[in-house]
């Protein structure tokens, strides 16, 4: 089943080649020298980065990829899915982003207007834009799109955490809505709760699992089965959200 280890030598970051099922991948190991446990990072379809111990041996990383071989082959099918969706591949004129589940046209307007602006119609973003020259005409649609996605996410989330919060019984003590690239949200032991604006790309129903995952926290701080017991009480379908997260969840962050 694999094919393509190298040796390991001395140099702190190393390239070598390996082949699990039909991929062929390259993978780089940096040693860190306070470093504990060993790392696996799928950086693209085609590349993995390993971080480990210093003096961790050849053999150990190898034992671990062989372990790590399904997990390897589903993480790279997902990357390489999202490589080919068309979806929130760019933001340019009639490219296609996600907005609370479904494709979105974006529509660029040139116009005179000193304040730029974004307006949704059915499932058209229209980009109200000033003149743009070829060293803004990049920046300032991201920008704008972006601070658009994050005013939509605050609105949204702070109204469902109101909504669900009363049903469950519970209130945080604060809401912020973050940039985050590997979460889409977290509870701490204060009882503050962060959400991923990114989260305004996804469906309803699974902005509604993410707030009650959240605020069920608020009353069991782990993942215990009486924990998902306590989300399905309020999220009947929360695993059919939490898949299509997992599914689109590279989509979703891959952009802005």
């Amino acid at each position: 089943m694999f094919a393509g280890f190298c040796t390991i030598p001395s140099n702190p970051y190393i390239m070598n080649t390996i082949k699990i099922d039909n991929y062929q991948l390259t993978y780089t190991i940096a040693y860190q020298k306070n470093r504990k446990s060993v790392q696996l990072k799928i950086i693209s379809p085609n590349h993995l980065t390993i971080t480990a111990p210093t003096k961790f041996p050849k053999e150990g990383i190898e034992k671990i990829l062989i372990e790590k071989s399904k997990w390897l082959v589903k993480q790279i099918a997902k990357l390489t899915t999202a490589a080919m969706n068309p979806i929130n591949k760019s933001i340019n004129h009639d490219a296609t982003v996600f907005f609370l589940g479904q494709p979105h046209t974006l529509k660029f307007i040139s116009k005179d207007a000193n304040i730029p602006r974004v307006h949704l119609e059915d499932n058209l973003i229209f980009l109200d834009l000033p003149p743009l020259s070829t060293k803004t005409i990049d920046t300032i649609p991201q920008a704008l799109l972006k601070s658009w996605y994050i005013d939509c996410a605050t609105k949204t989330l702070s109204a469902k955490t109101s909504f669900w919060a009363s049903r469950i019984g519970v209130q945080p003590k604060r809401i912020t809505i973050k940039e985050q690239k590997t979460r889409w949200g977290s509870c701490s032991s204060l009882g503050n709760i962060n959400y991923n604006w990114r989260i305004i790309m996804a469906p309803p129903e699974a902005i509604d699992y993410l707030v009650i995952h959240e605020l069920c926290h608020l009353r069991i701080p782990n993942h215990s089965q009486a924990f998902w017991q306590e989300v399905e009480k309020f999220s009947p379908q929360f695993k059919k959200c939490r898949t299509w997260l997992r599914t689109n969840g590279m989509i979703l962050m891959g952009i802005l």
